[in-house]
């Protein structure tokens, strides 16, 4: 259909336990129903649901059947999740990775709580630093359509993170 514009937007998350998705995108007659597709890492089976157009869809772990009660429902997992929205009528698919940094984003949050003080200590600060410039490159692969390169950037940092946590 001409003048279909897509776009998936996936919010940054604050809290460990929910994932926010918005479809922007411009459709000149609106769709009737769409569906989405969610690969999760760790998980080879892509879950599907029925997706909201016009507002924001939360998915937490309940909505993936992790647990079996919305309340203290857990986190979801970091790394790189695959959404592919589908509507019908089709009017092509939308499709968008994200990677998810939501815990490692906490503990490296930690890390800067604990040296900002101590400035003294120039090569700690640059070990953080490199966690931080790892993940943005991680996320910078994950918008650009390569999952691998951004796992492997995710799991670098992830390494690099868990040594300065172990005072390594």
């Amino acid at each position: 259909m001409p003048n279909v514009k897509l776009n998936l937007e996936i919010t940054k998350a604050k809290d460990c336990g929910f994932i926010s998705i918005q479809d922007t995108s411009y459709y000149p007659i609106p769709p009737e129903s769409a569906n989405l597709q969610v690969d999760v890492p760790g998980y080879e089976t892509p879950y599907e649901f029925e997706f909201v157009l016009g507002e924001i869809n939360i998915l937490n772990a309940y909505s993936f059947g992790y647990v079996t009660s919305e309340v203290d429902a857990g986190d979801l997992p970091d790394g790189v999740y695959n959404f592919v929205l589908t509507t019908c009528p089709d009017l092509g698919t939308n499709s968008r990775f994200h990677l998810r940094t939501c815990k490692i984003d906490c503990r490296l949050a930690e890390q800067w709580a604990k040296y900002i003080d101590c400035c003294d200590d120039e090569k700690m600060l640059y070990y953080l630093d490199r966690v931080d410039f790892l993940l943005r490159g991680a996320e910078a692969h994950a918008d650009l359509c390569n999952p691998e390169k951004a796992t492997e950037l995710y799991r670098k940092a992830d390494d690099l993170l868990r040594r300065i946590e172990q005072d390594c």
